[in-house]
């Protein structure tokens, strides 16, 4: 047995298999897992493919009402805030989901809080001293760090819903401790502007779905300040500026990371979950985009970038 069903091999093939009977069905059983052959990862695929037109809308209203069902309405910091006989692997909500969610719901004109009421204190009641957020509970009762992640994740999503909402003010104070975090760290690297051991977050990443690189960072608090008006200091984005400029000059146009097939998965044997037991299975057209070929959608995207750059610098907002 495969760690899940739907297959498409082009991008223009998912639209219909998000809107297929199986896609619902494997909604129904678990709206996130497995990797990546299901219409969680499918929907953000649209999404950083810039074809969120093609979004099935009863299909996305399934996936947020099954996401209500499915998950504990709170993060549990201890072994004892979870409920018996909970799996804490498939029950409880990450932030890079949540963040992800808001964001995605935002740009297809749902309020993913009118869904997931209880989600929306998790702005503010998770957020950590630094400013960040950490999918990893013992941050939260032991180190009381944000992950560069996670944070990232969380200010997208907030940033796309007070867009939609129209609203800053709701989490106006949280996106602005977020992107204080986002360049204390420099973007991508310690606060002391040095390289995180273990990462390679320097190198472009395509899809990204929960991966981190630099021009992640640098577009979140690019957004941020394009959106609000609001000045930030360059001195803590040179870094990846200098690298947003390199590979540009370089003339990149892959992903320079192929990280898909690596991951392990939780799958599903009849309606059993097995924990990471099995690699994750990579649909064709994901293993198109992850590769060392030609990929237009990380040449636009690090243009993208560098437009947003210019206009915040033509704006006088990098002080």
């Amino acid at each position: 047995m495969s760690s899940g069903i739907l297959k498409a091999n082009e991008l223009s093939e998912i639209k219909e298999v998000l809107a297929s009977d199986q896609a619902s069905t494997m909604i129904e059983r678990d709206v996130y897992w497995p990797k990546w052959d299901t219409p969680w990862w499918y929907f953000l695929l649209l999404e950083e493919t810039d074809r969120l037109e093609e979004v099935p809308v009863e299909t996305f209203k399934e996936l947020l009402m099954c996401a209500d069902r499915q998950f504990l309405h709170s993060f549990p910091i201890s072994e004892d805030e979870l409920p018996e006989n909970l799996n804490p692997y498939t029950e409880i909500v990450c932030f890079c989901f949540l963040g992800s969610l808001m964001r995605l719901a935002s740009k297809v004109d749902f309020d993913a809080f009118a869904w997931l009421p209880w989600a929306k204190d998790w702005i503010h009641r998770y957020q950590l001293p630094d400013g960040g957020y950490n999918c990893d509970e013992a941050a939260y009762s032991g180190s009381g760090k944000g992950s560069l992640i996670s944070t990232t994740v969380m200010l997208e999503g907030m940033l796309a819903y007070v867009k939609f909402s129209g609203n800053y003010d709701e989490f106006g104070k949280n996106i602005e401790k977020a992107v204080s975090y986002l360049l204390k760290h420099h973007i991508y690297l310690s606060t002391k502007a040095a390289e995180i051991d273990g990462t390679e977050w320097d190198k472009i990443i395509f899809p990204r779905f929960y991966e981190y690189d630099f021009s992640r960072g640098l577009e979140a608090v690019l957004d941020f300040v394009l959106q609000t008006g609001k000045k930030v200091r360059r001195s803590n984005m040179e870094k990846a500026i200098s690298l947003l400029e390199k590979k540009l000059s370089e003339g990149l146009n892959h992903s320079e990371k192929q990280w898909l097939s690596e991951e392990k998965t939780i799958s599903y044997y009849i309606e059993a979950p097995v924990l990471f037991k099995d690699m994750a299975n990579v649909p064709l057209v994901m293993k198109k985009l992850n590769s060392t070929a030609e990929n237009p959608f990380v040449v636009a995207k690090l243009n993208a970038i560098k437009e947003k750059l210019n206009q915040a610098q033509s704006n006088g907002q990098l002080v």
